[in-house]
């Protein structure tokens, strides 16, 4: 009986599934009456084909031919007629012939690298890159490929030409296709590009000891690290190192965000006798050299004409190792206040009569430069310094007062913010970027240059950026200036993040063939390159060139004829 009962009540839930699915169904069947998808683009049977276009690279003005299929149906080559529109890197192209499987194109005279494609019926259809052929190309058998984190600043070796000490926020530098080197914030790279494990016995970078983290002993520590400048003293070229970091070389000499090094970069320093927490014995200790340095890091730090230290930053407290109230297991600090900038001598001492009773910044400095008399000129995003009412851009004079002359000539300053500033002391000339649209009351979008008296620059003018801002731009000592930046247009060319300018700063074409970059430049080096051309050392935090995907480095070579 039991059973009878299961099977009976199966064969009525069979039933009524049935019927709910066949009332569901009529339900479907009387609100949808069309089809679900009609509205859609229909095929149009065109189309680009991924192969290389012939020729693969070409000049401005030149002709290109681009594989395609079912060309015929959308044109009529001997009346002129294309229904479509072709692109090069965004930029609208002369279409000259075409049959059913190929199109032929007049490259347009203004054009960076990047790829083809076809608009029809607001659909795109997206084909090949084209190469664009000019004065500047990637230097491929420069061995050096970057580093793991931004590069911020990079020195010539004082006596060794084309070799670089590149420093910054890394712990891997790269050279040639797969090789690369353990490192903390410093590196040296040969005149081939190739990076040097060991240049000196006692600055073992081999096992990846530098600035502020021992990897010999991975997860000791956890300190963030970076350095951010790197300066020879001209009288023995030893090193002024700064930025963020506690401990310097092997053997983890103590340091407080500045350094100064021996002409091979190692540590410098001098044994103390200390007594010890644990005995009544004395240990031999070392400490720097240079016994001085920053609570907060400094965002620049410079050397006087009388080989004095200058630190620039959001800096309130000076420091230094107190060696008589110091224990060999662990180090007393004694501060001081500062506002901002200080000096130091070359030993570490506090300049105590330089800038007395200054009131600092009201706001965040981002960067500074030293100019010609030991002016440093300071960019940021400040409303005050010292007491007086600015605009993100102040000049200091040799002893640390506000240079008058100056804040007359430039006015009313920027109306945003000014992240970066470069000085050609060759040239004399100051080149700010930043997230400003006027520099003391003149339209001026993101850029301007400067003479290092405060004066505008009057040939140098600034084109109009589309799609974002300049983030960086520096003076070449052949008056051509490099660019960078979130831009893709420059004066209604597609120019995707990097330009190199011409005096008047108009784009000129044979130099600004390269397609995407993103990122941003910190440095620019002339040097030259593997096979001894004109060559530009590009430094900083981006991750592509030319469209390729690098490491915060690239040589490129330049033709400048």
């Amino acid at each position: 009986m039991k059973h009878i009962t299961i099977y009976s009540l199966m064969i009525v839930c069979s039933v009524f599934t049935s019927l709910l699915v066949t009332s569901c169904n009529s339900d479907l069947n009387s609100n949808i009456k069309d089809d679900p998808y009609s509205g859609g683009k229909a095929p149009l049977g065109i189309g680009l084909l991924a192969e290389s276009p012939s020729p693969e690279s070409a000049y401005p003005n030149d002709t290109v031919v681009f594989k395609a299929k079912g060309m015929l149906n959308w044109c009529d080559p001997q009346s002129g007629r294309y229904d479509f529109k072709f692109y090069i890197s965004d930029e609208e192209t002369k279409i000259v012939t075409a049959t059913d499987t190929t199109i032929t194109v007049k490259v347009p005279g203004n054009l960076s690298s990047g790829t083809a494609y076809i608009v029809l019926k607001e659909q795109v259809f997206y084909g090949p890159r084209l190469t664009v052929l000019g004065n500047i190309k990637i230097d491929q058998s420069y061995g050096f490929k970057g580093t793991s984190g931004p590069i911020y600043d990079c020195a010539e070796h004082y006596s060794k030409a084309r070799v670089y000490y590149p420093v910054g926020d890394y712990m891997q530098a790269y050279y040639n296709e797969n090789s690369s080197q353990s490192f903390s914030c410093i590196s040296m790279v040969l005149t081939d590009g190739s990076v040097s494990g060991k240049w000196v016995t006692d600055f073992k970078l081999d096992p990846g000891q530098g600035a502020g983290i021992d990897l010999a002993n991975p997860g000791v520590t956890d300190i963030e690290c970076y350095l951010n400048s790197f300066t020879y003293f001209p009288s023995d070229h030893r090193v002024l190192l700064s930025g963020k970091f506690s401990e310097y070389g092997w053997d983890k000499l103590p340091v407080n965000n500045i350094t100064i090094a021996t002409n091979e970069v190692a540590s410098y320093y001098k044994t103390v006798a200390l007594p010890s927490k644990k005995n009544n014995t004395s240990i031999n200790c070392k400490i720097p050299v240079f016994n001085g340095g920053t609570l907060e890091a400094p965002v620049r730090t410079f050397i006087t004409s009388n080989e004095k230290v200058v630190a620039v930053g959001n800096i309130t407290n000076y420091c230094r190792i107190n060696t008589e109230k110091s224990y060999a297991e662990s180090m007393v600090l004694d501060y001081s206040k500062v506002a901002s900038v200080l000096r130091m001598s070359r030993t570490g001492e506090l300049d105590d009569s330089y800038r007395r009773d200054a009131e600092g910044v009201i706001g965040q400095i981002l960067d500074a430069c030293m100019v010609e008399s030991d002016g440093i000129v300071i960019v940021g995003t400040f409303s005050s310094f010292d007491g007086q009412s600015v605009k993100n851009i102040v000049k200091l004079n040799a002893e640390g007062t506000l240079d008058e002359t100056f804040m007359k000539n430039i006015g009313t300053g920027a109306n945003g913010s000014i992240t970066k500033i470069r000085y050609n002391k060759n040239k004399k000339k100051i080149l700010i970027t930043g997230e400003f649209s006027e520099f003391n009351g003149i339209p001026a979008q993101s850029v301007v240059m400067l003479n290092d008296d405060g004066t505008r620059d009057e040939i140098f003018k600034i084109g109009k950026m589309e799609g974002g801002l300049a983030n960086f731009a520096c003076l070449l000592d052949n008056d051509n200036i490099v660019v960078s930046g979130a831009f893709t247009k420059y004066d209604g060319v597609t120019r995707r993040g990097f330009l190199i300018l011409g005096r008047d700063g108009k784009a000129l074409q044979q130099f600004n063939v390269p397609g995407i970059f993103q990122g941003e430049l910190y440095k620019v080096i002339e040097t030259r390159t593997s096979t001894n051309s004109n060559g530009l050392l590009l430094l900083g935090d981006f991750s592509r060139f030319d469209g390729n995907m690098v490491r915060n480095a690239i040589m490129i070579e330049v033709d400048y004829e």
